[in-house]
């Protein structure tokens, strides 16, 4: 009977520990230690934008709550703060960065509730709608305006639109390569890692060079004939170490420098404006056009699924849907003109 009252004191007396600690425990403090306990199995550019979303949008308006005070009503109210953007920090979330804010916040409460600091909470919040604008993919004049433009003197920093537009590179992707990528005896391309600049606190930001951004972006791409010449022509006597764009083997060329050389491009060789990202959706578009096959085209831009690629990359115009109704439908007219007459 004793150890069962010892028992329960104990139980008691923990349970008095917890609680103080619950109320003593910002939630802060809270996101700090999730960080630290995810900081290991995530990328660099990860945790810097995890670091950015807590410090920019949610600290200011749950940073100084006590674990003990976040109750379902309390935080969905907070969250609904900050996509609305209440305290005039920020601008009003779309809908991409209130779902991340959202995740991350359902991720640091799960946190809580396995180290028994919070009981286990849904927070159900309805997210503003995703308005995705399409991207319009340049059309054949423009592809060939800008072949022209680069062709008429070809620099690495020029021939890098058309890895992007005729081999489906991301931007940073082509700031990461080095010319040990490029086999010329193969005639392929390894994808081996990218550059981007991320967000390292206190409003700075730094430039890093780490794998590509999933596990499937890494990947070998063949090289056409022609370009395959035009690369190995400019790649002169330079050591496998240097880097493409840049030519020297001391940095890579940063995204936010080689966006701005892009535009100026565009804008010398008569092209619309458009985001440097088009270059790939101009690629897809072009590559399923002309009969590619969605497996063999989703390898080569270096997504999981397929399905990515069909949601996101894949675009018409009615020059093509016109072609396509008159291809499959022509067949059956001609096969029956005798019952089309009849029933005029």
């Amino acid at each position: 009977m004793k150890n069962v009252t010892n028992y329960h004191r104990e139980d008691a007396m923990s349970k008095k520990i917890h609680d103080k600690t619950r109320k003593i425990v910002r939630f802060a403090d809270l996101a700090s230690q999730w960080l630290l306990s995810v900081s290991r199995g995530v990328k660099e550019s990860t945790l810097a934008h995890y670091n950015y979303t807590l410090n920019r949008y949610l600290l200011p308006v749950f940073g100084e709550i006590s674990l003990s005070s976040l109750d379902e009503q309390r935080l969905e109210r907070g969250i609904l703060d900050v996509i609305c953007a209440t305290k005039g920090n920020h601008k009003p979330l779309g809908a991409s960065s209130s779902r991340e804010c959202l995740t991350l916040l359902r991720r640091i409460c799960k946190y809580a509730a396995h180290l028994h600091l919070m009981r286990s909470i849904e927070i159900l919040v309805k997210l503003p709608q995703e308005v995705r604008a399409q991207t319009k993919p340049l059309s054949t004049r423009e592809q060939a305006a800008l072949r022209d433009f680069v062709l008429a003197a070809p620099t690495p920093r020029k021939v890098g639109l058309l890895l992007q537009m005729q081999l489906g590179l991301r931007i940073g992707e082509v700031c990461g390569l080095q010319w040990r990528d490029f086999d010329f005896k193969a005639g392929t391309l390894t994808i081996r890692r990218t550059v981007r600049r991320i967000y390292c606190g206190a409003g700075k930001t730094k430039i890093v060079v780490q794998t590509p951004k999933t596990k499937s972006s890494g990947r070998e791409i063949p090289i056409p004939h022609d370009l395959a010449v035009l690369l190995r022509q400019l790649r002169g006597n330079a050591k496998p170490n240097v880097w493409f764009l840049s030519g020297n083997a001391e940095k890579p060329v940063e995204p936010r420098c080689y966006r701005k050389s892009i535009q100026g491009y565009l804008r010398r060789a008569s092209v619309r404006r458009v985001h440097p990202h088009a270059l790939r959706h101009t690629f897809a578009t072009t590559c399923l056009q002309t009969g590619c096959d969605i497996k063999t085209l989703s390898e080569i831009l270096g997504h999981a699924d397929a399905n990515i690629t069909l949601k996101r990359y894949v675009h018409t115009d009615m020059k093509r849907k016109k072609l396509e109704m008159q291809r499959v439908f022509s067949a059956v007219w001609k096969k029956r003109p005798t019952q089309v007459h009849s029933l005029a």
